[in-house]
C-alpha cells in the first residue's frame, strides 16, 4: 500500500539547522483529516501539551497566527485559523516552562509538544536576589523592586521565578534572526535561556522601565562546553538576541554582552513604551554566532509504503520513520538530532545549515516494519555522497553528503514567487537549495 499524503507541515530544530516538513495533497486517512481537507479556507491544528515529565499541562497558551486557545485539563487543544500561503507560526508557552515555537506550512493534527524543564525558586521582589540554577550554571541577579506587571504596578508578595536553560534542541524558532542592520541571518547558539516571573495573582512580570537584570550564561556541554575561539578573537560575529514569538525571529539586542572561555554575561534593561508582547515576560535570550550565508537541503521521500511508517496493525499517531542528523559546529563539537517523520510527509527541508559542510543523515524504520522496507531502500543525493556512503542495514540506512552552496537568504526557503516552498516547488526545482537527497523504496 502506497503512502497517503495530506497537506501539512511541522518544524523541528537540530543545532544550527532548521528542519521543515512539507506535504502534498492526497487521500485523508482519518475522519479528523477529512474534516481538515473539507475546511478549504482554514487550517486546523490540534495536539497535546506535556511537561518535561510527560504530564499534561493545563492552561498553556497556544497561539497560531494570532489566534489563542488555552489547553484543557488533559493538556489538549484544537483551533482553526484562516488559510495562509505564507504559513503558520505556532507558539506554546506557560510561565514556569520552556516555550515551543514552530513554523508550519499547513495545519497539523494530533501533535505532541513537550515544554522544557524549569528551575523554579520563590523570591521576595522587594530585596536583592541571586538565583542560581546549579544544573545548568545559569546565574541571575534580580534587584530589589525591579519587577512589575505589564500595567506598571510593582510586584508584591511572593514571586515565582523560573530559569529554563536551552541547548540547540530545545530552542524556540528555527535560528532565523534579524541583526542590527536589518539583515536576515542564521544563528549558532553558544548558550540560551528563558526567564519568567509570576506574582501571586498569576500576573506575568517584566522589568520595570530602567531596571536592570544581570545574567551569566554558560556554554552548554552539548555544544562543547567552552566558547569557540572565533568568538573570543572576534573572527566570527557574536551577539545577544531576544526571541519574538509572533514572528519566530531572533532580534539582535544591545545587552552589554561579555564573552569568556566558559560563557556569556549580559544585562537586560526594562524599556519604556516597549512593543514586546507582555505575555513573553522576561523573554528568551540567546548568545549566538551569526551566519550570513547558510545553505539548505531537500530530503524527498519516494514510493515508501505506508506499512514502513506505521507497521500493522497500525497506531494513531503513527510512529513514523526516525531520521537522525549530525553536523559539526563552529566549535568543532558534533551536534546530532533525531526526528520522527510520518507518512504524510513527501519531503522535508533542512535549512540554516553551515554551507559546504559534511552532514550525516540516517533513517531507521520503526519497530515491526516489514523486512522489505529496508531491504528495498536506496539513498541517492546531489551532490554525490562521500566515499563509502550510502550504507544500509536490516532496519535502515545512512549517507554523508556536502550541504552545498549557500542559499540566497536565511530561513525557510522560498520559491521564485516569495512563498515558502511546497511539494510542487520541489518537483519543479523552484527553490534555492543546492543539495537534494532521495530516500526511496523500489519494487
Amino acid at each position: 500500500m502506497m503512502k497517503m499524503m495530506r497537506r501539512s507541515a511541522f518544524l523541528l530544530l537540530p543545532a544550527l539547522l532548521g528542519l521543515g516538513c512539507g506535504e502534498s495533497g492526497g487521500i485523508p486517512s482519518t475522519l479528523e483529516e477529512r474534516q481538515l481537507e473539507s475546511a478549504a479556507v482554514s487550517a486546523v491544528f490540534s495536539g497535546t501539551v506535556l511537561d518535561a515529565n510527560r504530564r499534561p499541562v493545563p492552561n498553556a497558551r497556544v497561539t497560531v497566527n494570532g489566534i489563542v486557545r488555552l489547553t484543557n485539563s488533559a493538556g489538549a487543544y484544537s483551533l482553526s485559523v484562516e488559510s495562509s500561503a505564507a504559513g503558520y507560526r505556532l507558539d506554546i508557552r506557560k510561565d514556569g516552562h520552556g516555550p515551543v515555537n514552530q513554523f508550519k506550512l499547513s495545519g497539523e493534527l494530533n501533535q505532541v509538544h513537550v515544554l522544557g524543564r524549569a528551575y523554579v525558586r520563590q523570591i521576595n521582589p522587594a530585596v536583592n536576589n541571586l538565583i542560581v540554577d546549579t544544573a545548568s550554571g545559569i546565574r541571575v541577579e534580580v534587584l530589589a523592586n525591579s519587577l512589575g506587571t505589564a500595567t506598571g504596578a510593582p510586584a508584591t508578595g511572593t514571586v515565582v521565578f523560573s530559569i529554563v536553560p536551552h541547548d540547540p534542541a530545545t530552542m524556540p524558532g528555527d535560528f532565523t534572526a534579524r541583526n542590527s542592520l536589518g539583515q536576515t541571518v542564521a544563528l549558532e547558539s553558544v548558550g540560551a535561556v528563558t526567564l519568567s516571573a509570576v506574582d501571586g495573582r498569576g500576573n506575568t512580570l517584566t522589568l520595570v522601565p530602567g531596571a536592570t537584570m544581570n545574567v551569566s550564561l554558560p556554554v552548554p556541554a552539548s555544544v562543547g562546553g567552552t566558547m569557540p575561539a572565533c568568538v573570543l578573537n572576534a573572527t566570527c560575529r557574536t551577539a545577544m538576541w531576544r526571541f519574538t514569538p509572533a514572528t519566530g525571529l531572533w532580534n539582535e539586542q544591545s545587552a552589554n554582552a561579555q564573552f569568556n572561555t566558559q560563557g556569556t554575561s549580559f544585562r537586560i534593561t526594562g524599556l519604556r513604551n516597549s512593543t514586546i508582547d507582555p505575555s513573553d515576560g522576561l523573554g528568551t535570550w540567546n548568545a549566538d554566532i551569526e551566519h550570513t550565508s547558510p545553505s539548505c537541503s531537500i530530503i524527498e521521500f519516494v514510493n515508501i509504503p505506508l506499512d514502513c511508517y506505521n507497521p500493522p496493525p497500525g497506531t494513531t499517531p503513527e510512529p513514523g520513520i526516525e531520521l537522525a542528523f549530525q553536523q559539526t559546529l563552529t566549535s568543532g563539537a558534533p551536534w546530532s538530532k533525531s526526528a520522527a517523520v510520518r507518512s504524510s510527509a513527501s519531503f522535508i527541508v533542512l535549512y540554516n545549515m553551515r554551507g559546504n559542510t559534511p552532514l550525516d543523515l540516517s533513517m531507521e524504520f520503526p519497530t515491526g516494519a516489514p523486512a522489505y522496507c529496508a531491504g528495498n531502500l536506496s539513498i541517492t543525493s546531489t551532490p554525490a555522497p562521500s566515499s563509502g556512503f550510502p550504507v544500509y542495514w536490516a532496519t535502515g540506512g545512512a549517507t554523508r553528503y556536502n550541504t552545498g552552496a549557500p542559499a540566497a537568504v536565511a530561513g525557510y526557503p522560498k520559491d521564485s514567487g516569495g512563498n515558502p516552498i511546497d511539494f510542487a516547488d520541489v518537483v519543479a526545482g523552484d527553490h534555492p537549495c543546492s543539495s537534494h537527497i532521495y530516500l526511496q523504496t523500489h519494487p
